[in-house]
């Protein structure tokens, strides 16, 4: 595996693993008014291809994409309805994006 591709990847594994730490933490904030079972819901698709990424699967790499969305809908919903929770909201924001842009990237230099 070259450098690149190497880097990407572990970027990959460390946005993935700080967006899910993220979302794990959401019933725990005071002012996020999201119960356990919801963060469940964008939690548990986020550990489907964590294997995957791990190992530098290109078709995990494609599902890691997809399982995305559940979080990505939450925190939308969240940051635009729950004014007291944008602060945490934004953060995920920003990991949502670093982890889609570190995909695309461990994706274009996988061998």
């Amino acid at each position: 595996m070259s450098d690149p591709a190497r880097t990407a990847r572990h970027l990959a594994i460390g946005g993935w693993l700080l967006l899910a730490a993220s979302v794990a933490c959401w019933p725990f904030i005071g002012a996020s008014g999201i119960s356990l079972a919801t963060a469940s819901i964008a939690f548990l698709p986020l550990l489907l291809p964590l294997a995957g990424i791990a190992r530098g699967s290109r078709r995990a790499y494609r599902l890691a994409a997809l399982t995305l969305a559940p979080a990505l809908a939450l925190t939308v919903t969240e940051f635009l309805v729950n004014v007291p929770s944008r602060p945490w909201t934004g953060t995920t924001l920003a990991l949502i994006l670093l982890a889609f842009a570190s995909l695309v990237a461990a994706l274009r230099t996988a061998p």
